[in-house]
């Protein structure tokens, strides 16, 4: 149970192409990169091939009746819910008819990407009238493999008019093999990509003021086989020299790239001037630059000045696209810019990590800051940062953000932590690996008493206890569930909290679930109350859910009928519609349907709950969910499977309660057992009077029966009159009895 926020913060200096100074025009590339008559274009070639430099080219001199989404991506949008929020943010900025909509639906988290969000996404595109293409730059940085699933959806679902652009180090795993035998699949190699020889005087003369005879351009692009980056670097060196020097100089640019590389970095880093070799060194340990980071680490207050020296130098600095003043080393630069600081001078690295660790953290940027602490080998203020942050991420969704971080941390500061012990069960339990949370909350436990000397501070405590609780009713322990919930009251302020939320929750729960219909109304209804005044929206659902089902299973359908509108009315927003609490108000609406002779509006809604709870609701609603389906599925042969599937659940469930009895009674009621004694043609009887029927045979007046069918009294007093005169009977009582002879009951 998450409480989901808004969306991440996301960097605008992403969603732009970098600024194209120092830029070769390469019309022959160009002229071969024609996104928009392929679903896929890749550009693919090592470090310093001059990717994005072509893509920025490309997007400067495209027809303006392309849109163009940019996305430049790093290691840190390993996140499926970060990614696809860039990827969303991007098209949104560009194609005016995509909406909010698909943005709202991924709140839900990473379980709603595939049902709503990109299937959203792409309706929407559907309705561009304009060709669009979305440039995903520095793609190999992308590791998760839920992204390149959905990268994959994306790109072969995309409507006519809308295409993926990327640049990468190496394949992606994309279906290549099928997007190119399919024609879908356009693609430029670093052979394609190897500078010309009159791209190297272009460069060296329009970007360095160097010119050099056809014979020295020829030998410098064999030399470095059209490498850009290279080129760029020894073009540096080059300006130092007398030009009579230029040709032994090509000469000695000999092995292989990484030599050459190494050697033309230390030469360049030896002809700066001192002080702005200073500056690029102390700055090399960040990912992104900005003036007042870069004064917090070299105590410069002319960093921008600095900066932009470093820019017009061309040594590697790019200006960031969007809104300010952000730059970035090129990668391979600044790596090499690091390695030759801890050479140099190794004590400053740990504390040049330490200062942009502060500095991100005031500015917000945790996932940073928690990086260079790592570097720093600050585990404990590390761990601090994460403990004191995690549930931010956590109940946005981003799950994949908080277990980067906790995997950063050493395993034994996450286990001598009961907040981050609590984090890393919470992540098990949300993904359904329930097996593998007993031992973060032994942990956890244990933890918690190291630290406070035998004595945990009470909400310690209680935090932990509402982990266990949740824990031992998701794996079906209906006992343990409700002593611990009683046990999270015992150590709960008194105030409305999450804890308090969650402990009455789970009280109405296992009320339910151990056939007390009647008694779970009461802390459901608390759990509501709380819900709301928390702003809980997942917790309310949840709770009004099993109000709805106890109702059902008291006959109390008239009561049922009422409570329903109210959950599903949650249900409407994508955030808690596409969680698995919203299987609830399904499941509840597929038993009201059932119960009133609405068979195929039932099975309908009990397969969305299916569909639902396997996204992490406890074992005891995942086989009660199947059970339904069961009990409304056409085919002997799929209820059987159903069942089959509730009752490998049941046998890991501890305490399983009133679940056992639940299957039999399903079993027992397989489709086709009381089918064809009596078909609807012979009885005669309209849809509205078989639904009628089985209300006639409880207790409800006809008032009541009224409200379950949204109908009038009178209407309902006409039907049950036409129904009484084709049954041939003259009393309610009569009605249910003769229904029952003849196989309508």
């Amino acid at each position: 149970m998450t409480v989901l926020t808004e969306g991440p913060v996301l960097l605008a200096t992403k969603l732009h192409p970098p600024a194209g100074r120092g830029l070769v025009r390469r019309p022959r590339l160009v002229s071969r990169l024609r996104p928009t008559e392929h679903r896929l274009t890749v550009v693919d070639a090592p470090a310093g091939w001059g990717k994005t430099s072509l893509l920025v080219d490309w997007m400067d001199t495209c027809a303006e009746s392309v849109r163009v989404a940019w996305l430049a991506l790093d290691p840190g949008d390993n996140d499926p819910v970060l990614f696809w929020s860039y990827v969303i943010t991007a098209l949104r900025d560009r194609v005016p008819e995509v909406s909010e909509q698909a943005m709202a639906a991924l709140r839900a988290g990473p379980r709603a990407l595939r049902d709503a969000a990109l299937p959203s996404l792409l309706n929407e595109l559907l309705g561009a009238d304009t060709a669009v293409v979305l440039v995903l730059d520095d793609y190999h940085t992308i590791t998760d493999r839920m992204v390149h699933e959905t990268v994959a959806l994306l790109i072969e679902r995309l409507p006519r008019t809308a295409h993926v652009l990327v640049s990468t180090r190496g394949d992606p795993p994309l279906p290549l093999a099928r997007l190119r035998a399919a024609g879908d699949l356009s693609e430029l190699r670093a052979d394609d990509l190897a500078f010309t020889d009159a791209e190297v005087a272009t460069l060296l003369k329009d970007v360095h003021g160097l010119t050099l005879g056809s014979s020295d351009v020829h030998r410098l692009a064999r030399r470095t086989e059209g490498w850009p980056a290279g080129l760029s670097l020894a073009a540096i060196s080059l300006a130092s020299l007398p030009r009579d020097a230029a040709g032994a100089f090509i000469d000695e640019l000999i092995g292989s790239d990484r030599y050459i590389l190494d050697y033309l970095c230390s030469e360049v880093l030896t002809r700066l001037p001192d002080a702005l070799r200073d500056f690029v060194l102390r700055t090399s340990v960040l990912r992104r630059l900005c003036p007042p980071l870069c004064e917090e680490l070299t105590g410069r207050a002319d960093a921008a000045a600095m900066l932009d020296q470093a820019e017009r130098a061309g040594i590697f600095v790019a200006r960031l696209g969007g809104t300010g003043p952000w730059y970035r080393y090129h990668r391979l630069f600044r790596e090499l810019l690091e390695h030759e600081l801890s050479l140099v001078e190794p004590a400053a690295l740990p504390e040049l990590h330490r200062k942009a660790a502060v500095w991100f953290a005031g500015a917000g940027s945790v996932s940073e800051a928690i990086e260079h602490l790592a570097f720093a080998q600050e585990p404990g203020r590390a761990a601090d940062l994460v403990a004191e942050n995690w549930n931010v991420e956590f109940n946005a969704g981003r799950l994949a953000t908080v277990e980067a971080w906790l995997d950063v941390l050493p395993p034994a500061a996450v286990r001598l932590d009961p907040r981050l012990c609590a984090a890393r069960a919470w992540l098990l339990l949300d993904r359904g690996q329930l097996d593998e949370v007993d031992p973060w909350l032994a942990a956890g436990e244990a933890a918690a008493a190291i630290a406070e000397d035998g004595a945990p501070r009470l909400d310690t405590r209680r935090d932990l206890a509402v982990l266990r609780a949740v824990h031992r009713f998701k794996i079906g322990d209906v006992g343990a569930a409700a002593s611990t919930a009683r046990r999270v009251q015992e150590l709960d302020s008194g105030g409305p909290s999450f804890a308090s939320t969650v402990a009455h929750l789970l009280l109405g729960l296992t009320a339910y679930w151990q056939g007390r219909f009647t008694a779970a109304r009461r802390p459901l209804g608390e759990a509501v109350r709380l819900a709301r005044h928390t702003t809980n929206p997942l917790a309310e659902t949840y709770a009004l859910g099993y109000l709805a089902l106890a109702a059902v299973e008291a006959g109390q359908l008239a009561e049922a009928a009422r409570i329903l509108p109210v959950g599903e009315a949650r249900v409407v927003d994508p955030a808690v519609g596409e969680h698995f609490v919203a299987c609830l108000p399904h499941l509840a609406r597929a038993t009201l349907l059932g119960a009133t002779g609405q068979p195929q509006a039932a099975a309908t809604s009990a397969a969305r709950a299916v569909q639902l709870a396997r996204r992490g609701a406890g074992r005891l609603e995942i086989a009660l969910a199947l059970a339904v389906q069961a009990r409304l599925a056409g085919p002997d042969s799929e209820a059987t499977a159903l069942l089959d599937d509730a009752a490998a659940l049941l046998r890991g469930c501890p305490d399983p309660a009133r679940l056992p009895s639940t299957l039999a009674q399903a079993r027992r009621a397989r489709p086709g057992r009381n089918a064809g004694r009596v078909e609807d043609e012979e009885s005669g009887l309209s849809e509205r009077e078989r639904q009628l029927l089985p209300l006639l045979a409880g207790t409800l007046s006809q008032r009541e029966i009224g409200a379950v069918l949204h109908l009038s009294l009178n209407t309902v007093k006409t039907h049950t009159r036409l129904l009484f005169r084709k049954l041939g009977v003259s009393s309610r009582g009569d009605a249910v009895a003769r229904a029952r002879e003849i196989g309508l009951l």
